[in-house]
């Protein structure tokens, strides 16, 4: 994967960086930047190949798209870095209204000023403690653990000053109550926002791959991947014997000329990495540890085949209402509240799954759904056109279906929505075992002793896992979802 880690100390304090590198290095090759002084220092964990200039004053995790680059033009390493030095010193902060891309950013001047951003939904992860006037930033909560000092999560959207705090540049666009697009026009501004999303998330990138579970959203991010691509690219395919996703991931390879890879495991695997699952999910949270096992399997095939930077369908279900439940609300207000709720928290819960599986193996993922235009757009959509009344039955993400199925096919454009745990076929598994390890009186004990809520003995099983890596401390940064069965 990748990752960002600075120490920014006051004058004449002199900085150490190499224990947070040492808790984080399967994240990449460490690469410094040179400052002047020895109360500054940063650090870019990186797997690419890209330029990288250690005298630049920026460091970059992810990549930037400038507004004034034609669509499209993605910019990386020394080349990003360079681009946004310029851009500072030109526009000023204003600048990030004219930056989009999945970055965690950090810059120092020459004054001994500093300056660190994130990305508008928080795709690129970016901790960060300060201790005896000492900032502290890091990709993991692992790393900065041993400082002893509160750790916070960098909210996404902003940029940090010193003396002045976390300031926002971007805010989440509300929900407008009528389109003012007819569904065609809707439909034909989504797919050209999204085939942009993808063509910028796969410049330059060689051996492409991408997680393919046979659900609506990784086949329309493999789809597009496949029709941009110049080259054949790779999908990846994981599930236990007999899966619904095998099944269904089979069909989109053949159909849009993908090399699959397909990765079947079983009960003995699965129980065999939870431990390690856990320790780099960061999380107990049960509807989290149960996908990510899958996540972290297709992760280690991905790596072990040399791929680099991977795509997936994440953040689809937040921004199109692809949660069954919303289904069962009451009101339009009410489901509303529920999207706001799960962009605002994707950077805790399946953006923080999405990186921390990939980067326990070293890769990138790139997350196209989450390009705020499109979602700028989509927030302008009637709710009809995301549940839509189909045969006397709400369908969700109506309009993505619609418009991509002659590329899937209908058998998977309408294919019915499953958790990525349910369709690989773990999630049974896992709540027998637990079942069979915790007794009801342990599970009345433990969960009433326990300082934040667990909540069924699947949970309390990962919660003991979790609890013998990470201290109680850091238990308000693990992101809950709020429906788990």
């Amino acid at each position: 994967m990748s990752g960002l880690i600075g120490v920014f100390g006051e004058k004449d304090d002199t900085t150490d960086m190499d224990p947070l590198i040492e808790k984080v290095k399967f994240r990449g090759t460490c690469l410094e930047k040179e400052c002047e002084d020895d109360c500054q220092s940063l650090a870019v964990l990186s797997s690419s190949s890209h330029d990288f200039d250690s005298l630049s004053s920026a460091a970059l995790d992810g990549y930037l798209v400038f507004s004034e680059e034609k669509e499209g033009n993605t910019l990386q390493g020394s080349e990003a870095e360079n681009k946004f030095c310029d851009l500072l010193k030109k526009e000023g902060l204003s600048c990030f209204e004219n930056i989009e891309g999945e970055f965690a950013l950090a810059y120092f001047g020459e004054d001994g000023s500093c300056l660190v951003a994130r990305d508008p939904f928080g795709v690129k992860p970016l901790y960060y403690t300060i201790k005896e006037k000492t900032l502290y930033i890091a990709p993991e909560i692992k790393a900065l653990i041993d400082l002893e000092s509160p750790i916070k999560e960098a909210p996404p959207g902003s940029y940090y000053e010193r003396g002045k705090g976390w300031i926002r540049y971007y805010n989440l666009p509300k929900v407008f109550k009528k389109s003012r697009l007819s569904l065609q026009q809707a439909e034909d501004k989504m797919r050209h926002l999204l085939w942009l999303a993808v063509e910028e998330r796969i410049t330059d990138v060689e051996n492409l791959g991408v997680y393919l579970s046979g659900g609506l959203d990784s086949s329309v991010v493999a789809a597009l991947a496949s029709e941009i691509s110049s080259e054949q690219i790779s999908t990846y395919t994981v599930g236990v014997k007999g899966s619904k996703d095998i099944e269904y991931a089979s069909i989109v390879a053949d159909r849009i000329g993908s090399k699959p890879h397909v990765y079947t495991y079983n009960l003995d695997e699965m129980l065999d990495i939870l431990p390690l699952v856990i320790y780099h999910l960061e999380s107990f949270d049960c509807a989290y540890v149960r996908s990510s096992i899958p996540n972290f399997i297709a992760a280690r095939q991905a790596a072990a085949d040399g791929r680099r930077v991977m795509l997936t369908g994440e953040g689809s279900d937040e921004i199109f209402a692809g949660y069954s439940y919303l289904k069962t609300l009451d009101s339009e207000k009410e489901i509303s509240l529920e999207i706001e709720n799960f962009i605002k928290n994707l950077s805790r819960t399946g953006l923080q799954r999405v990186d921390r599986m990939n980067a326990a193996h070293g890769l990138e993922c790139r997350v196209p759904f989450l390009k705020p235009a499109l979602l700028e757009l989509v927030q302008q959509f009637p709710l009809d056109w995301k549940l839509h009344d189909r045969q006397h039955e709400p369908v969700d993400k109506w309009i993505l279906r619609r418009a991509f199925e002659k590329e899937l096919g209908s058998k998977v454009a309408w294919r019915e929505k499953e958790q990525f745990d349910q369709g690989s076929g773990s999630s049974d598994m896992l709540i027998a075992i637990a079942e069979e390890k915790i007794s009801d009186d342990e599970f009345a004990e433990e969960s009433a002793e326990a300082p934040v809520p667990v909540r069924n003995k699947e949970e309390l099983y990962y919660y003991r896992i979790f609890r013998s890596y990470y201290p109680e401390s850091v238990l308000p940064l693990v992101g809950r979802w709020t429906k788990t069965s």
